[in-house]
């Protein structure tokens, strides 16, 4: 079977999430985009090794439906977003608003997200291969809501980043991340009909990302008056 393609394909969200914010979006500077996906990658080697060693010890555990739940909140919910969190605060948040560093955080939550597609379609064909069969919705439908799931929780950082840094903390936008992206995994990897709630996870994301969105705007606002 032909990988390139699946491959490629988990990139084709970024790319064109790339473009039309430049396109679409007043002020999107395409050198800060990629400052904000290069800063972004810093994240990948200590998520992989905290995700190492912190799966080594759950797996040790008794699995019942309540400690798998557990693995998504602490794997992929508290470490994949705690640790973006930490990394986003080395973009220079004082130069850009609100509306630009949502868009920036946005894009470099995508870039990420799209690498770690890239390991699920990998194993899926794998999987697929072994069985002589080809795993489409694990490639295709899984691994594109992966990569919103990705976009949307770094969104949400990225407006806690831009509050923390003009003393306005909004902590509720971090918690926010990390509950619906680790209750999202958990979610994506049960039996229907608990798989439809990961889409559930998906609208509250998006939800969440319009609230907090909002209250960057209004805090742009009252820095203006200052």
């Amino acid at each position: 079977m032909d990988i390139y393609a699946p491959i490629i394909l988990c990139f084709i969200p970024f790319i064109a999430i790339f473009l039309l914010l430049k396109v679409l979006v007043d002020g999107i500077s395409i050198i800060r985009e990629l400052l904000a996906c290069a800063i972004v990658l810093i994240a990948l080697i200590p998520i992989v090794i905290l995700q190492y060693f912190c799966g080594q010890w759950l797996t040790l555990v008794n699995r019942n439906l309540l400690l798998i739940m557990l693995y998504a909140l602490v794997l992929n919910g508290l470490i994949e977003e705690g640790i973006k969190c930490v990394v986003l605060f080395l973009f220079p948040v004082k130069k850009v608003n609100a509306k630009h560093m949502y868009f920036y955080a946005l894009l470099a939550g995508i870039f990420l997200g799209s690498f770690e597609s890239v390991i699920y379609v990998l194993r899926a064909i794998q999987n697929a291969n072994s069985r002589g069969e080809l795993l489409l919705h694990m490639i295709y439908v899984r691994n594109f809501t992966s990569i919103l799931i990705h976009g949307f929780c770094a969104g949400l950082l990225g407006l806690f980043v831009y509050g923390m840094k003009n003393k306005k903390p909004m902590w509720g936008a971090v918690v926010a991340a990390v509950l619906l992206h680790g209750l999202y995994d958990f979610f994506a990897v049960m039996p229907a009909p608990l798989s439809y709630f990961a889409y559930v996870t998906i609208a509250l994301l998006l939800l969440e990302n319009r609230i907090y969105y909002m209250k960057a705007k209004a805090l742009d606002q009252e820095l203006r008056k200052v």
